[in-house]
């Protein structure tokens, strides 16, 4: 899927953000801190734009892999046999990140 740079969206730093945010919001909302609950907004927001933009970048990465091994499966046989690997993986990226 992604590469493991901490510059790139990722699904997970994306969800531990949002929960954050979620767990901030709620304890503002409960020790009736305004700031403190609009700060966890802020953060699940971030967290959940996150997210989206891994899934985006997966859908994107799939797409790229489907058509590079349908162009592959054109020419010889072992090239065709890695086409439709790299199809296939393309495919399964872009199931994953609907």
């Amino acid at each position: 899927m992604s590469s493991n740079k901490s510059n790139e969206p990722s699904k997970v730093t994306g969800n531990v953000k949002y929960y954050q945010g979620a767990a901030k919001e709620t304890a503002g909302k409960t020790l009736g801190n305004e700031q403190m609950q609009a700060e966890g907004k802020a953060k699940k927001a971030e967290g959940e734009g996150e997210y989206k933009a891994a899934q985006v970048q997966g859908q994107a990465e799939g797409f790229k892999d489907k058509t590079t091994g349908g162009l592959k499966a054109i020419g010889n046989e072992q090239m065709q046999g890695e086409g439709k690997v790299t199809k296939n993986a393309g495919e399964a990226k872009k199931e994953i990140n609907k």
